[in-house]
This record gives C-alpha cells, structure tokens and sequence, in this order.
C-alpha cells in the first residue's frame, strides 16, 4: 500500500479488549497479545468444520480479516501468516510498526465555539497526536461530540468535515474534524398532567414548578431532567413520575418538557426489630404519609418498644419555601425510660425549619419544649421544664442502596437552654458523629463510627438526666449493658455524665451474596473526667442482608473488665 490513503471510517469501530463471545478453541493467535489479540479474535471468530473443508477460500477469508482487524489498531505494514494442522488453524502475525497520528485537529462552529464544555473535551480525547492511530479511538471522538451535543442542546449539530488520511510510508496518519453545532436549544414551559387523564395534579402547580432545577429559557441540559425526575421522586410524593424532554417538538429552539405524575400509594410502613442482653426485645414501627393534601402537608409517626424504654413521636410537616428542600416540621413526642437509679417520663414539642442543600448538607433550627419528670428508686419525683433552641447539621451519602458498599455521615448539634429563656436549668449541649464506610474488592467491608458530645454548665446537678450522657449497648459500646456506663452515685447507680467519647471499628468479610462475618472492638464512655478512662468491648458478629435491609447479629466481650462476660445484640438497620 503506497503513497497517501484517504479513509473515510463510517462504521469501522473497534473496541479495545472487548472480544465476541465465541469459540475459537481451535484458532491459535501468535506475535500479539492484550488489546491487538484481542481485536484478532475478534474480526476471526469461529473456524468451522466446513471452514476447513474449504479451505482456500477460509484461508484468504481469515487474511483478509487479520488484516482489516490489525489496520484497525493501526498497524499497516503486519505480516500474516494462515496455516492449519489436523484442524488447528495457526495465524502468526509479524505486526510491524505501527501508524502514528501526527496530526490532530477537532474545531467546532456554531454555539458550541463559545460552550467551556466542549473546549474541556479538547482536553480528555481519547485519541491524542503521538498515539498509534486507533480507528475505534477514532470513531470515540464523534461519538463522544456528538452525545456532548445530545446532553447540552445542539439538536440541530452535523460533521462538516470527518477525513483521516494516513501515509504507509511514513506510517503517519492526519485527523481533520469539524463540527457544527448549530445553536443550542433552550427550555420551553413544563407541562404536567396526571397518569389518569382528567385526574387533578396530586400537589398544587406552584409547589412542582419548585421542584424543577430550570427555568424557562435556561439553556438546556440533560443532566438537569435527570435531576428534575429525581427530585420528584425524592420528593416521595409520587409512586410514578415520568419526565420526558420533547426536542422534536420544540418551536423557536425551545424543548418543551412534559411531566406525568401519580400518587396512587401515599402511605408508607417501615418495621424494625432488635434485641440485646440487658434490653431484650426491641420492636419499631413507622408510619409516613408523604403529600396528605395538595399543598404538600405530610405526616408520619413512629413508636419504640423495649423493656427499658417506650417512645412514640409525631411530626407534621408543611412547605415553606420549597417543598423539599425548605420546610417547617411541628413535632411531639413522649418516651419513658427506665434507667438504674430512676425511671423518666419526658414529653416533648416543638418546631423545626429544615434546609438541604444541593451539595447534601442539611441545616436544621429547632425550638422545643421538654417535661421530664424522674421517679428515683426510693421515691422522690422531681420535674424539670426546658425550652431549647438549637441548630444542627448533617450529611448522609451512600453507594449500594439497602445494602451500601461506600458511604459516610456526619452530624452536629447544639442546644441552648438557659433560665432566663423558661428553663430550669442552664447549659449548652454539644454533639457530634461521624461514619465512614468503605468496601474493598467487593468483599472486604471497613465502618469506623466516632460520637462526641459535651454540656457546659455551672450547675450540672440542674440538668435533667435525660439531656446527660450515658454510653454502653447494640448503638455505642457493644459487650456493657444499655447506657451502664456513666459516673455513679454512692449507691452504685449511673447518673449520666457531662461528656461523651465513643469509637468502634469493624471489618466485615462477604463469603456470598447475602451473609457476612464480622468482627469489631468498640471503645468509650460517659465521663465527667478524663481520669474515669475508657471500657472497651470486643466481639464477633453475623450479617445477612436481608431484602429490607441488613440484619445484624453480634456476641460482644466487655474486655476491659476483669472477668469479660458475652452479651447478645440483635439490630436491624443500615450501617450509616
């Protein structure tokens, strides 16, 4: 092959190291190897047995596709050799040295001239001047322009000019693009409907216009219907939501953009079970009804169960100004407890302004109003009223739904309470937490867990016990009874603690699909001082992720105590 070769490529696409799947037991392939062998098996695939009963013709068959197959990894000038022995067939490739790209250049006209984003493509082509020329690197190069086009608007793009011209002699091939974008399409108006036509919208127009991450006349991008559909279902005010962009139906380059939406399944049940050595049998249940009015009021309760302790909470939430991502929560709750030296009643009211953010965080302000009333052991009630204003933060993220493979999570909090704001009692409370989970060659699970938490005050005895801090069970120091660790009254009891330091890391071995092993040592404790130490618990566990989420089953060693005995705890629940 001489001189100047102009090719025009439409369709020749080869992808790297992606063989068919055949057979080619009986097809020997020597002198290449990785991406070049691999392209090889895949132009010659199966050589049959009446391949070999004609095999003049299989053979100049099987050159001539050694030979399409290695120009098109770029190599021009191979050598090959086709033989075959009592039905073996033998290709030897000399490849020889490959085609270069010397030149390179991709322009574009139009609106996309001006786009940063196609100037950012210049950036990660995957065929670059200096490589062996690759016709499927070739081929990735429109392809990749032309759905960057598809995902930012130009509806309306074309190639001007797609030419590459190699020289065998040099070994050296010249690559000229051009694209013409055309201009970009904007957003027209959203139009929603109801999957049952003539059915009202489930939730008033104002509030899902909100949803929508546009505006009419915002220049159009893909990613942002993907994210409109998201929000809709994040809303989960809707059991079927369809968002689909209309560009064969825009007027003007504006993308009309029409929306179906139902809400045929409002309520929504979550149950939860656990168990524990000195707590029992644990029983949850929570009840949601995410859009109970088409103003976009929701509603959801939950109660717990145990020996030790009984709650049951209520929330009402209403948009303010965003239905998802700006609300006010009203919300009361009771919860009694039982705990070593005393048994709580508290109750609690109180309102709480929630704002999410894009990047995940979400902000919290809250008021409420807290009762508790204690019943010590030998009988003497005492009752403390507080009001407490606070702020919190937090972010959960996660890959892997019910059962995550990555994630992490963070919170922080802080409340107020002070004499002259109608509490009895003045303190700041302060906490934090934070998880981190990480899954190495899908097997190999890491969670490392920390919570701190403090109360600055001048008068510690006031704070009522359900505000101080306790540590020990399934949620903290695995291998110690629930909230036992603590400082200790004369008589041996826990009075809870103005500080709070826990940890615990854990491995967790997948030997299939549904069931893990694991392992963990859990640290920490409740302390007024830093001399009281730390108590460590350590133990080995069970996991089966079950198809409502993970159930967990662990036997845990309280080791830092002289005689370490075994407590049993059961919990199911996500790790983050």
């Amino acid at each position: 092959m001489q001189g100047w070769k102009k090719w025009l490529l439409i369709g020749m696409v080869c992808l790297p190291g992606l063989a068919l799947a055949q057979d080619s037991s009986n097809l020997r392939i020597d002198g290449v190897s990785g991406d070049v062998r691999a392209n090889l098996e895949a132009y010659l695939g199966t050589v049959t047995p009446d391949d070999l009963q004609n095999w003049r013709d299989t053979q100049s068959r099987l050159r001539k596709s050694a030979r399409e197959a290695m120009e098109a990894v770029g190599y021009y000038q191979s050598k090959i050799r086709i033989t075959q022995q009592d039905g073996i067939v033998q290709a030897v490739i000399e490849p020889g040295d490959p085609v270069i790209v010397r030149h390179l250049e991709l322009h574009y006209a139009g609106e996309a001239s001006n786009d940063i984003a196609f100037t950012a493509l210049l950036e990660t082509l995957p065929l670059s001047e200096g490589d062996i020329f690759h016709h499927g690197r070739y081929e990735a190069i429109k392809t990749l322009v032309q759905n960057m086009a598809l995902e930012r608007g130009y509806f309306g793009g074309e190639w001007k000019v797609h030419s590459v011209e190699v020289n065998t002699d040099t070994r050296s091939a010249s690559i000229t693009l051009e694209y013409d974008s055309g201009p970009r399409y904007r957003f027209g108006e959203v139009q929603f409907s109801s999957v049952t036509e003539g059915k009202p919208l489930p939730l008033r127009l104002a509030w899902l216009e909100k949803l929508a991450p546009f505006h009419a006349d915002d220049a159009y991008e893909a990613s942002k219907i993907i994210a409109f559909n998201k929000a809709l279902l994040d809303s989960r005010y809707f059991n079927e939501v369809r968002v689909r962009a209309e560009p064969d139906l825009a007027v003007n380059e504006r993308v009309p953009v029409n929306v179906t939406l139902a809400a045929e399944k409002p309520n929504q049940l979550d149950t939860g079970l656990g168990y524990a050595t000195d707590v029992g049998a644990r029983l949850s249940l929570a009840w949601r009804r995410p859009l109970l009015n088409d103003r976009g009021h929701s509603v959801e309760s939950s109660t717990e169960v145990s020996r030790v302790r009984q709650s049951a909470t209520l929330r009402y939430g209403i948009p303010w100004n965003h239905p998802l991502n700006d609300t006010l929560q009203f919300f009361s709750g009771f919860k009694r407890e039982v705990l070593d030296t005393a048994t709580t009643y508290s109750t609690t009211l109180g309102v709480e302004r929630l704002i999410r953010k894009p990047d995940g965080w979400q902000r919290g302000y809250t008021l409420r109003y807290s009762n508790e009333t204690s019943r010590q052991v030998g009988g003497v009630s005492t009752t403390n009223n507080l009001l407490l204003p606070g702020v919190n933060y937090n972010r959960t993220r996660s890959r892997g739904g019910a059962d995550p493979v990555w994630g992490d999570r963070q919170y922080y909090q802080a409340e107020l309470a002070s004499r002259s704001l109608l509490s009895d009692a003045e303190f700041i409370s302060l906490r934090a937490g934070w998880r981190v989970l990480r899954t190495l060659a899908d097997k190999h699970s890491f969670l490392l867990r920390a919570d701190v938490g403090a109360i600055l005050t001048s008068d510690f005895d006031s704070v009522p016990l359900n505000m101080r801090f306790y540590a020990g069970g399934d949620q903290s120091v695995r291998g110690f009874d629930y909230q036992s660790l603590s400082p200790k009254d004369s008589t041996g009891q826990v009075i809870g603690a103005s500080n709070l330091v826990t940890a615990s890391a854990e491995y967790a071995w997948r030997f299939s699909k549904r069931w893990r092993l694991a392992s963990f040592v859990d640290t920490g404790n409740a302390f007024d001082s830093l001399s009281q130490g730390l108590a460590t618990g350590a133990g080995v566990g069970v996991r089966w992720i079950s198809p409502v989420g993970p159930v967990r089953l662990d036997v845990a060693w309280n080791v830092s105590e002289p005689n370490p005995s075994p407590r049993i705890h059961f919990f199911m629940g996500p790790a983050l």
